[in-house]
């Protein structure tokens, strides 16, 4: 990533105003000015503390720098908002008459932004960060905007600490590593991403995408479950799957890897439970490769249950639920998506917008696994940390 300087700015050692500092305390920055950062630290409201990759500023060797916010823009890999109809950004995702006009800013037809982020919200709306562009009488960079007004291309992938924590070299207490197997990172840090996937241990590993960190300059580290959120979408992740009809009782016989005796399509998964093997196998024309992904069917179908108390029994629709390779690449799925695991599920609840039942379920689900909608279908998935992200369409 990189930052681009909107204004003269000064590049300061510590988050103070400029006129608290000494002369080697500061360097000014010209207008104009881009710097390829490794990743960049939220400090306080107004300053962001920046990595640089590669330049040093001035005669200060360190690559370490506080800016104020709005003086820069961050710049990623290139997700860039469109107006598509004159429309309204908000403060909440409600409609516009039950906000004032300071929770409300009008937006034209046409403009662009670039963002730092964007998820579902409830009422068919999308939470956006711009990439430092401040709206409204209070210069905000969050707000809600109806979906159908806007259009989101481009993905990128962003890891957040959320606590102070280590990353780790290898997936172990840290207290079994030596220094350079570890490098602190502060909460607020915000690295793009290559990959990242579930890890022994409660880890996740991640491979960071130009930031060099530790003794050894590391790009692929563990870090703690709890302590990071993955957020966005993965480039061509864009899945159009379709379930076939149920089948009649009981349905056809299969037969699943490790498990003996036969399975029926219309038999529920969970005993008493809702939802079927022929809904996991798509009608028995995906049979899981091996005992791994029956397990996978088994837990999220579990969660599934208690998603359909959480909505009163509501008539749950199932869009795609296991894929094989060739399937999922078929069908425009993430090259490491859960579904090959056969643990994330689809799904459309009646009655409610996809968006709606993601911001319900959001806090519940927590670090458990993944969360994302489209406007189509909401996703569901037991990787085992936190993981959110719009599909964009």
């Amino acid at each position: 990533m990189k930052v681009i300087v909107k204004s003269d700015t000064w590049f300061k050692l510590s988050p103070k105003s400029s006129n608290e500092l000494t002369d080697l305390e500061k360097v000014i920055v010209k207008r104009g000015t881009e710097l390829e950062v490794q990743f960049y630290v939220e400090v306080g409201a107004d300053h962001l503390k920046i990595k640089l990759a590669n330049a040093t500023l001035d005669s200060q060797q360190t690559k370490d720098w506080f800016v104020f916010k709005p003086d820069i823009e961050v710049k990623g890999s290139g997700v860039e908002l469109t107006v598509v109809s004159d429309t309204l950004f908000k403060l909440k995702p409600v409609n516009s008459r039950e906000l004032s006009d300071a929770e409300k800013v009008f937006v034209k037809r046409g403009t662009q932004f670039e963002l730092s982020s964007y998820l579902p919200a409830e009422g068919n709306h999308t939470r956006v960060a711009l990439s430092n562009q401040f709206l409204g009488p209070n210069n905000r960079n969050t707000w809600y905007v109806y979906s159908p007004d806007m259009k989101v291309t481009g993905d990128k992938v962003d890891l957040k600490v959320v606590s102070d924590t280590l990353f780790k070299a290898r997936p172990e207490l840290s207290s079994q590593l030596t220094a350079d197997e570890k490098a602190f990172v502060k909460t607020g840090s915000v690295f793009e991403l290559q990959s990242h996937a579930p890890a022994p241990n409660n880890h996740v590993k991640v491979a960071l995408d130009g930031a060099f960190l530790g003794s050894n300059n590391l790009t692929t580290w563990y870090a703690y479950t709890s302590d990071i959120t993955v957020e966005g979408n993965e480039p061509l992740n864009k899945p159009k799957d379709n379930q076939p009809a149920n089948p009649k009782d009981p349905g056809r016989a299969i037969r699943l890897p490790g498990f003996t005796g036969l399975y029926y399509l219309n038999n529920s998964i969970v005993p008493g439970g809702s939802f079927t093997w022929g809904e996991a196998t798509h009608a028995g024309t995906r049979i899981p490769v091996d005992q791994s992904i029956v397990y996978g069917m088994i837990r999220v179908a579990q969660h599934m249950e208690e998603i359909r108390k959480m909505f009163g029994n509501r008539p749950i629709s199932i869009n795609s639920w296991y894929r094989d390779p060739v399937t999922n690449r078929r069908v425009g799925g993430a090259r490491f998506s859960r579904h090959l695991n056969g643990d994330a599920i689809d799904f459309n609840i009646q009655g409610y917008h996809p968006s709606s039942v993601y911001a319900k379920l959001n806090g519940w689900w927590g670090t458990r696994g993944g969360l994302a909608s489209s406007s189509v279908f909401t996703h569901i998935d037991v990787r085992g940390y936190r993981a959110r992200w719009s599909y964009g369409y």
